[in-house]
């Protein structure tokens, strides 16, 4: 920390020497400023629109459902100029993680984005985990020849850049920028995330980074700064809780040696709150509160995803208000806050400005994203709209049309090679499946098993060249659901962004015990809802167990548990004595393995056998913690991509025609429908979904003539003539053919693609029109929880 703080020192010494640019004087000595602070944050590389189906929590926030596909660089570089042109003072800042996320990251590494927020006239970003998915090299060459504006990271301490084989990232990123907004002076300092990049905290790593603590590095920064600026904002990735925790402080664990000299010292001591061993002693570990800092004015936040609207109020130690914001990801939102800012009476005493009042916006990158009384329009409770009936009004179609028409050009044209690119190279318009709903990658009913989960795990453990006895990968790896409609090659990109593998690797059955005990408690750090998704396998989190272990009641090695507590432990592991082999101590601590219940193919965990396993090769390396498969030295690559595998599974579903012709199974073998209670079941809702587009097949091969109603769904001025039944009108043939609305591609019927006169559709291939016209011949997309994760909470 020393090391750092006099670099800056120096830096500050230096840049006072520099010499000054003549402009207008702005005296704003006890005025009341406007400052407008526009941000993004998470954009995943979103910049061309895509679909999802909106939550609840996106309605709320006014996103219209029918008004898809969402997000994209030309609606957000057209919303970002516009705001900027009707402010006086305007920033716009980014809370990282542009990179990662579409395919056009898969293709570019993050060229586009880092252009795209150029183009934006970005002010600062905050670098994200994200943005090193490439490599650290990588993101430096993108940094070093794309990124027009400061990439900021206070709290990331880099190598030195002059070593040998250093990528000197050091020179292409600050700890952080002030920018004079019309007198205004705003320090902007960046906090890079830590929880995310699990290999930082070892020396040596491929980042070439150490991590600094949070909050003594804000707290240095900000006396710094204080003086010589008027107003303090961190713009951050740390993530929503570690934002709060730099306002208002937070509990971890030290060794003495490290935090006595911020015990002892006079200014934001620690406190030491629990000793663990002989107090005083260097070597023992302590329990410590770090103070939040004083003098952070707003705080600008993403990584989590989530929207605060209306932002949080926080409290400082010394009383003062400071306003935190997370404005979403995936380029669905950009959100504004606008600030009125009180000057002191006499500028130069290093008070700086205090924010008296602010109002905060999110817009929805929506297609109506330019129309406001559109919206307003759309979410009037005193107006039910049946399905599809807002899009059917001329006026909303009009009211698109508009916000289309206003998108930013200089970004069109900026992507345009970009597209045809992906186009080339990945073929993402190809159909391959059809999901008759959702396939949800998360358990929202009891946080175990997802469905999406289920068949990525399934497709990993059953893939050719793999056969593996159970598989895992990480929830947090499968980025997307399965929206229902036609599943393409995009959609599968949506849903593993990452350039994954599976690997091969052969454990123990202690390792596979401490496997699901290192998932177990992955999990209870986040509500019990699983970090893991598994095949060939079943077993139960007892997060209840995870809470006890924390306790670490202490127990005599000598009587191996039993005098551990044993109220309640019906269902439980037994009880074991750990002790600590780095101490001396001959006090253990009570400890229960939280995965219990383990089965593997059916077959109870053999603790003294050898399993093989398929698990991605992030993990597999010791990504998100996983030490036990980082350990093992068995890992083989077999260079399949998750993508690849789930996409060759799905391939081999049933198909409409399959389940309507009463089929076991499809071509491939692959039983038709889910296993539910033991037997394959086809759900009802899926049953009649292929009914329905047997149906539309059925109306589309019907005869009018010499005519058949596929050709005439677009009802040409001569179609009766053509077809050899003159007289009849365009009612009379529509009637004859009385063709149904027929399956969703995901954004409108495939009637309508057919007729070619619906404007949501978009862009109709030939891959959808194929689909279109013979619905029931694609295997189809469906997946279940089936309960092979269990939880225990009590």
């Amino acid at each position: 920390m020393r090391r750092l703080l006099l670099g800056l020192c120096c830096a500050l010494a230096s840049a006072s020497c520099m010499p000054v640019l003549e402009g207008q004087d702005y005296n704003l000595e006890g005025q009341e400023v406007r400052l407008t602070l526009l941000h993004t944050s998470d954009i995943h590389s979103r910049l061309i629109p895509y679909d999802f189906t909106p939550l609840k929590t996106d309605v709320d926030l006014g996103t219209i459902p029918e008004a898809g596909p969402f997000g994209g660089a030309t609606r957000m570089g057209a919303l970002l100029k516009r705001e900027r042109s009707q402010g006086e003072r305007v920033l716009h800042v980014d809370s990282g993680d542009c990179f990662q996320g579409a395919p056009i990251f898969n293709l570019n590494t993050g060229e586009v984005e880092f252009k795209f927020l150029s183009e934006a006239r970005l002010d600062a970003a905050v670098v994200g985990n994200h943005e090193f998915d490439a490599g650290l090299l990588n993101f430096t060459q993108m940094a070093q020849q794309h990124a027009m504006f400061p990439l900021l990271a206070a709290n990331y301490f880099w190598d030195d850049w002059r070593a040998n084989g250093n990528h000197q990232t050091a020179l292409e990123v600050e700890p952080y920028t002030i920018r004079n907004v019309k007198g205004l002076r705003v320090a902007i300092i960046g906090m890079a995330n830590i929880s995310s990049l699990n290999s930082i905290v070892e020396g040596g790593n491929s980042l070439q980074v150490t991590p600094l603590e949070q909050n003594e590095v804000a707290r240095a920064y900000v006396d710094l700064l204080r003086p010589v600026t008027d107003l303090i904002v961190l713009v951050s990735h740390l993530g929503l809780h570690e934002d709060q925790d730099v306002i208002q402080g937070y509990e971890a664990y030290y060794e003495y040696s490290r935090a006595k000299a911020y015990v002892q010292r006079q200014k934001a001591p620690w406190q030491v709150l629990e000793w663990f061993g002989p107090e005083g002693d260097d070597k023992s570990v302590v329990r410590v509160r770090i103070p939040g800092v004083v003098g952070v004015d707003a705080v600008m936040g993403g990584h989590l995803h989530v929207v605060l609207n209306p932002p949080q109020l926080l409290t400082d130690p010394a009383g003062r208000k400071v306003v935190l914001a997370h404005s979403g990801a995936f380029a669905k939102y950009v959100g504004r806050l606008e600030l009125v800012v009180k000057m002191p009476e006499v500028l130069g005493t290093g008070e700086g400005g205090e924010i008296i009042s602010q109002d905060y916006r999110v817009f929805p990158m929506d297609a109506l994203w330019c129309d406001d009384a559109m919206r307003r329009f759309r979410h009037d409770n005193s107006v039910f709209w049946e399905e599809g009936q807002f899009l059917r009004d001329e006026r909303v179609r009009q009211a698109i049309q508009a916000c289309k028409n206003q998108e930013d050009r200089m970004t069109t044209h900026l992507l345009q090679p970009y597209i045809l690119g992906m186009d080339f190279n990945f073929q993402l318009t190809s159909i391959f499946s059809y999901a008759p709903r959702d396939v949800q990658r998360r358990n929202n009913s009891t946080g175990g098993d997802s469905p999406l989960g289920n068949i990525a795990a399934d497709s990993m453990r059953k893939r050719r060249r793999v056969e593996a006895e159970m598989a895992l990968t990480n929830s947090l790896g499968i980025r997307d659901n399965l929206y229902a409609g036609v599943v393409s090659q995009e959609s599968m990109f949506n849903v593993f962004p990452f350039e994954n593998t599976i690997n091969i690797m052969y454990l123990s059955g202690k390792e596979m015990q401490e496997m699901f005990d290192f998932v177990t408690e992955r999990s209870a750090e986040r509500g019990c809802v699983s970090q893991a998704q598994i095949s060939g396998a079943r077993f139960t989190m007892d997060c209840a167990q995870v809470q006890v272990n924390d306790l670490q009641t202490p127990c005599n090695p000598e009587l191996n548990g039993t005098d551990c507590p044993n109220q309640d432990r019906q269902g439980h592991a037994p009880w074991q004595c750990l002790v600590d082999q780095s101490s001396d101590s001959s006090v253990g601590r009570c400890y229960a393995h939280p995965g219990t219940n383990i089965q593997i193919n059916g077959k109870p965990l053999d603790i003294t056998g050898t399993y093989k396993i398929a698990v991605n090769d992030y993990i597999a390396k010791g990504g998100s913690g996983f030490n036990v498969l980082k350990r093992n030295t068995t890992r083989i690559e077999t260079g399949i991509s998750l993508r690849d595998s789930l996409i060759g599974y799905m391939q081999g579903f049933c198909t409409c025609e399959d389940i309507l012709a009463g089929r076991e199974t499809s071509k491939s073998g692959h039983y038709c429908g889910n296993l539910v209670n033991g037997r394959w079941t086809v759900n009802e809702q899926v049953v009649g979904s292929c009914r329905a587009a047997a149906d539309f097949k059925a109306a589309l091969d019907k005869q009018v003539g010499s005519c058949d109603c596929k050709d005439l769904l677009s009802l040409p001025s001569d179609a009766a003539e053509r077809c050899g039944v003159p007289g009849l009108t365009a009612e009379d043939i529509q009637s004859q053919c009385d063709v149904p609305e027929g399956p969703y591609t995901g954004r409108c019927s495939c009637r309508d693609v057919l007729a070619g006169n619906n404007p949501i559709c978009g862009t109709v291939t030939n891959q959808l029109r194929n689909f279109c016209e013979n619905p029931t011949s694609v295997s189809i997309a469906d997946a279940v929880e089936d309960s092979r994760i269990g939880r225990r909470v009590k």
